[in-house]
């Protein structure tokens, strides 16, 4: 009942919100014609730390700095779709054995590692009549630059990329590190590409193979829509002043990600096909059984989705 009442508030809230912006500018509101949270939600815990990346250095342990794993509990520096497939996990979804990584944090030079983790799938750049497709079975994707040598080159900060205090969709996400969180939580989040060239599971830059899509569609270039990725990685940092947070590939603003796609392909495809495409919202850690699925926890997204969210995801339709 408890969550039923969350998520009936929840849904008001947006309701309200976007009648509030509609009166400000003299509109009127359309109901849109889909689900705010079709998709659904994985949470993982912290698996093992390595100097390997699979993506970047495959067969080359410790040529990598120091990279936090969640998900495949094999993940490393030989690791393929198959050798994933095979192995454990951390998340709550047996289907997903992907191995997702991030660069060690530490906060005024002492290591903390990820107290979890969630990974939110949903349905973005799909415009009606267009069907998300699956990840292809071993499709790579890196996000930011570990490389960067200032906030310009990680152009993604603030927008793909951010850092804000949580859990709560209250919080302001920013592109640098909050200063002090009352929660004790930070949380980095970062959106992954999720428009496919139809061709490479991975490219030379590692980048290439994937876009964003633009005007709510996917380009031309990239015609294959896939489920959208957006992960959650939360710290506990205590209420004191943060001070300084790093990554073991430099200051704050080389923070980075990886995606080693190793999902059970007719599991993965029974939740596009069932929360996707369906435009469902089947909730976190849904169970799943033969062609269908069991809707999982029913939460308020309060991770993925803050005051501007709600008004970013209701402007296509408040507007005649």
């Amino acid at each position: 009942m408890k969550n039923r009442l969350y998520l009936l508030y929840f849904v008001v809230q947006k309701i309200f919100l976007a009648m509030l912006f509609a009166a400000m500018i003299g509109g009127t509101v359309s109901t849109p014609t889909y689900a705010a949270s079709d998709g659904w939600i994985v949470t993982c815990k912290y698996s093992h730390s390595l100097a390997d990346d699979p993506i970047v250095f495959p067969g080359q342990p410790g040529a990598a700095h120091l990279h936090d794993f969640v998900g495949a509990t094999n993940a490393d520096a030989y690791s393929t779709f198959e050798s994933l497939r095979r192995s454990g996990t951390t998340c709550q979804m047996p289907a997903d054995t992907s191995a997702y990584w991030s660069p060690a944090l530490y906060r005024n030079g002492t290591r903390i590692t990820p107290k979890n983790t969630a990974f939110y799938y949903r349905q973005k750049g799909a415009p009606p009549g267009t069907e998300v497709q699956p990840f292809p079975p071993g499709l790579k994707m890196v996000i930011g630059n570990g490389h960067a040598k200032s906030p310009a080159e990680n152009p993604q900060l603030g927008s793909q990329i951010y850092f804000k205090c949580g859990p709560g969709g209250s919080s302001p996400e920013l592109a640098a590190p909050p200063t002090q969180c009352s929660s004790g939580v930070m949380v980095v989040s970062l959106i992954f590409p999720n428009c496919w060239d139809g061709k490479n599971l991975d490219s030379a830059d590692h980048r290439s193979h994937m876009a964003y899509p633009a005007s709510g569609k996917c380009p031309a270039s990239h015609p294959v829509v896939l489920p959208r990725l957006q992960t959650f990685y939360r710290y506990t940092v205590g209420t004191a002043p943060i001070g300084a947070i790093t990554f073991s590939s430099g200051p704050y603003y080389t923070i980075h990600q990886d995606f080693f796609n190793a999902w059970d392909p007719a599991a993965l495809q029974t939740l596009v096909t069932n929360c996707l495409n369906t435009q469902v919202d089947c909730g976190q850690n849904p169970t799943i059984s033969g062609t269908q699925v069991m809707t999982g926890t029913q939460e308020t997204p309060a991770d993925e989705i803050s005051l501007m969210g709600d008004m970013r995801l209701f402007l296509p339709a408040i507007i005649h």
